[in-house]
């Protein structure tokens, strides 16, 4: 099993209205991905701005094929746009 915490500041004007109009479709479309075990999108209440995915995959093998998927590829590109420094990925296994 892997999880991902995949963390994000949105620069400075960026709405929530804004990230969930692209994260909502990439938590869908991924949480049908073959081997996904969960996948989620969080707000922090202490850090205006902050997000984190929580994501779990079944094997290295299913998050390289999510990594690669069309919505994935399309999406967080364009995700990264809106953020302040890019996304932080902290990985853990077991």
């Amino acid at each position: 099993m892997i999880r991902l915490n995949v963390f994000f500041k949105v620069k400075a004007g960026v709405t929530t209205a804004q990230v969930k109009a692209l994260t909502d479709e990439l938590v869908e479309l991924s949480r049908k991905d073959e081997g996904n075990k969960g996948y989620d999108l969080f707000e922090s209440t202490t850090q205006p701005g902050v997000f984190l995915f929580c994501e779990s995959w079944a094997d290295k093998a299913c998050l390289t094929r999510h990594a690669r998927s069309e919505h994935f590829t399309r999406i967080v590109p364009e995700l990264e746009k809106l953020t302040d420094g890019g996304l932080s990925i902290e990985q853990f296994e077991r």
